[in-house]
């Protein structure tokens, strides 16, 4: 039976190769598939979600109503991407107690990874 309901979320960038670089090398996600010119579909490893990329030459608004995406890890996961966030320079732009940390990414994304 086909999978039903939310399938994927996208979200406008200005450059598809800095975000996928983010998101892929940094983050760990996976390219699922493209469809080029203008968009790339990525999903988190063991998971059927799919983020979807669509290239835009327009600013995105501030006021569009995202706050941020999440992403569940395990405890020790979240420790390791604290690491490797602080090892590439990417700040820590919040917390919320110890089972959580928000970055941003290029495109100004908000993130979360929380193990709760």
């Amino acid at each position: 039976m086909a999978k039903r309901g939310l399938s994927h979320i996208a979200l406008k960038v200005r450059d598809l190769k800095i975000t996928e670089d983010f998101y892929v090398d940094v983050l760990g996600l996976k390219v699922a598939f493209r469809h080029p010119p203008s968009m790339i579909f990525l999903t988190t490893p063991g998971s059927g979600d799919l983020l979807n990329f669509v290239k835009t030459a327009r600013r995105s608004k501030a006021a569009q109503g995202l706050e941020h995406l999440g992403f569940k890890v395990t405890a020790a996961e979240l420790k390791k991407l604290e690491t490797k966030f602080k090892t590439l320079k990417i700040k820590i732009a919040g917390r919320r107690g110890k089972t959580a940390i928000y970055i941003t990414d290029p495109n100004g994304y908000q993130l979360e990874y929380y193990c709760d």
